[in-house]
Protein backbone atom coordinates (compact mmCIF):
# COMPACT_ATOMS: atom_id res chain seq x y z
CA UNK A 1 0.00 0.00 0.00
CA UNK A 2 2.87 2.41 0.81
CA UNK A 3 4.40 1.71 -2.61
CA UNK A 4 1.14 2.52 -4.38
CA UNK A 5 0.77 5.72 -2.34
CA UNK A 6 4.28 6.86 -3.28
CA UNK A 7 3.61 6.20 -6.97
CA UNK A 8 0.30 8.09 -6.77
CA UNK A 9 2.07 11.04 -5.14
CA UNK A 10 4.73 11.10 -7.87
CA UNK A 11 2.14 10.87 -10.66
CA UNK A 12 0.04 13.61 -9.04
CA UNK A 13 3.08 15.88 -8.79
CA UNK A 14 3.88 15.39 -12.48
CA UNK A 15 0.26 16.08 -13.46
CA UNK A 16 0.27 19.26 -11.38
CA UNK A 17 3.44 20.39 -13.10
CA UNK A 18 1.96 19.65 -16.53
CA UNK A 19 -1.21 21.56 -15.72
CA UNK A 20 0.75 24.40 -14.15
CA UNK A 21 2.80 24.70 -17.31
CA UNK A 22 -0.39 25.84 -19.03
CA UNK A 23 -1.40 28.36 -16.35
CA UNK A 24 -0.58 32.03 -16.40
CA UNK A 25 1.93 33.19 -13.84
CA UNK A 26 1.20 36.36 -11.92
CA UNK A 27 2.96 39.55 -13.02
CA UNK A 28 6.17 40.37 -11.13
CA UNK A 29 4.47 43.28 -9.36
CA UNK A 30 1.95 40.83 -7.82
CA UNK A 31 4.54 38.11 -7.22
CA UNK A 32 7.70 39.19 -5.42
CA UNK A 33 9.00 35.61 -5.73
CA UNK A 34 9.56 36.22 -9.48
CA UNK A 35 13.07 37.34 -8.72
CA UNK A 36 15.17 37.21 -11.93
CA UNK A 37 18.03 35.60 -9.98
CA UNK A 38 15.74 32.73 -8.88
CA UNK A 39 14.52 32.23 -12.43
CA UNK A 40 18.09 32.22 -13.74
CA UNK A 41 19.07 29.68 -11.08
CA UNK A 42 16.37 27.28 -12.32
CA UNK A 43 17.22 27.90 -15.98
CA UNK A 44 20.94 27.24 -15.46
CA UNK A 45 21.04 24.53 -12.80
CA UNK A 46 19.64 21.46 -14.57
CA UNK A 47 21.10 18.23 -13.25
CA UNK A 48 22.32 15.60 -15.71
CA UNK A 49 20.20 12.53 -16.40
CA UNK A 50 23.11 10.31 -15.30
CA UNK A 51 26.12 10.76 -13.06
CA UNK A 52 29.45 9.13 -13.80
CA UNK A 53 31.25 7.90 -10.70
CA UNK A 54 34.30 10.00 -9.88
CA UNK A 55 33.35 12.87 -12.20
CA UNK A 56 31.58 16.06 -11.19
CA UNK A 57 28.11 16.36 -12.71
CA UNK A 58 28.03 18.49 -15.84
CA UNK A 59 25.08 20.84 -15.52
CA UNK A 60 23.27 22.35 -18.47
CA UNK A 61 20.93 25.24 -18.92
CA UNK A 62 17.49 24.78 -20.44
CA UNK A 63 18.47 25.86 -23.96
CA UNK A 64 21.58 23.62 -23.98
CA UNK A 65 19.48 20.67 -22.79
CA UNK A 66 16.89 21.34 -25.48
CA UNK A 67 19.62 21.43 -28.14
CA UNK A 68 21.25 18.25 -26.78
CA UNK A 69 17.97 16.31 -26.92
CA UNK A 70 16.69 17.97 -30.15
CA UNK A 71 13.62 19.42 -28.40
CA UNK A 72 12.20 22.43 -30.23
CA UNK A 73 10.30 23.89 -27.28
CA UNK A 74 9.26 23.46 -23.65
CA UNK A 75 7.05 25.24 -21.16
CA UNK A 76 8.26 25.37 -17.55
CA UNK A 77 6.32 26.24 -14.42
CA UNK A 78 7.93 26.52 -10.99
CA UNK A 79 5.57 25.82 -8.11
CA UNK A 80 6.45 27.13 -4.66
CA UNK A 81 4.21 26.67 -1.60
CA UNK A 82 1.45 25.27 -3.80
CA UNK A 83 1.34 28.34 -6.07
CA UNK A 84 2.82 29.02 -9.47
CA UNK A 85 5.87 31.15 -8.76
CA UNK A 86 6.63 31.72 -12.44
CA UNK A 87 6.06 30.14 -15.83
CA UNK A 88 7.93 30.65 -19.06
CA UNK A 89 8.15 29.15 -22.54
CA UNK A 90 11.38 28.32 -24.35
CA UNK A 91 11.94 27.64 -28.04
CA UNK A 92 9.32 27.07 -30.70
CA UNK A 93 6.25 24.84 -31.03
CA UNK A 94 7.57 22.85 -34.01
CA UNK A 95 11.01 22.06 -35.36
CA UNK A 96 11.77 24.64 -38.01
CA UNK A 97 8.78 26.73 -37.00
CA UNK A 98 8.63 30.34 -35.85
CA UNK A 99 5.69 30.15 -33.42
CA UNK A 100 7.20 30.53 -29.91
CA UNK A 101 6.29 28.39 -26.92
CA UNK A 102 4.55 30.32 -24.14
CA UNK A 103 3.26 29.28 -20.70
CA UNK A 104 -0.14 28.86 -22.39
CA UNK A 105 1.13 26.43 -25.06
CA UNK A 106 -0.58 23.05 -24.83
CA UNK A 107 1.58 19.94 -25.17
CA UNK A 108 0.66 16.31 -25.69
CA UNK A 109 1.37 14.57 -22.39
CA UNK A 110 1.99 11.23 -24.16
CA UNK A 111 2.79 8.19 -22.03
CA UNK A 112 4.31 9.95 -19.05
CA UNK A 113 3.39 7.28 -16.50
CA UNK A 114 6.14 4.89 -17.69
CA UNK A 115 9.15 7.01 -16.69
CA UNK A 116 7.37 8.13 -13.52
CA UNK A 117 6.70 4.51 -12.57
CA UNK A 118 10.31 3.57 -13.39
CA UNK A 119 11.53 6.38 -11.13
CA UNK A 120 9.29 5.19 -8.31
CA UNK A 121 10.44 1.58 -8.70
CA UNK A 122 14.12 2.55 -8.76
CA UNK A 123 13.66 4.62 -5.60
CA UNK A 124 12.21 1.54 -3.92
CA UNK A 125 15.19 -0.49 -5.16
CA UNK A 126 17.54 2.10 -3.62
CA UNK A 127 15.73 1.75 -0.30
CA UNK A 128 15.95 -2.05 -0.44
CA UNK A 129 12.16 -2.50 -0.64
CA UNK A 130 12.31 -4.08 -4.09
CA UNK A 131 14.93 -6.26 -5.77
CA UNK A 132 15.17 -6.03 -9.56
CA UNK A 133 16.64 -9.54 -9.72
CA UNK A 134 13.87 -11.20 -7.68
CA UNK A 135 11.16 -13.11 -9.58
CA UNK A 136 8.28 -10.70 -10.23
CA UNK A 137 5.72 -13.45 -9.58
CA UNK A 138 6.85 -13.49 -5.94
CA UNK A 139 5.42 -9.95 -5.58
CA UNK A 140 2.34 -10.25 -7.80
CA UNK A 141 -0.87 -11.20 -6.00
CA UNK A 142 -3.92 -11.23 -8.29
CA UNK A 143 -2.10 -11.98 -11.54
CA UNK A 144 1.10 -13.84 -12.48
CA UNK A 145 3.38 -13.65 -15.51
CA UNK A 146 2.69 -16.90 -17.39
CA UNK A 147 5.60 -19.24 -18.06
CA UNK A 148 7.03 -18.71 -21.54
CA UNK A 149 10.30 -18.91 -23.50
CA UNK A 150 11.58 -15.76 -21.77
CA UNK A 151 10.88 -17.02 -18.23
CA UNK A 152 12.24 -20.57 -18.50
CA UNK A 153 15.71 -19.72 -17.15
CA UNK A 154 15.09 -16.43 -15.31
Amino acid sequence: MKILLKIVIIVTTVVILLVAGNCKSRPAAENPAMDPARIEAVENALKPAMYEKGKPPAGMNILDRMTHYHVPGVSVAVINDGKIEWARGYGVKETGGQDPVTPETLFQAASIIKPVTALGVLRLVEKGILDLDAPVNDKLVSWKVPENDFTKKE
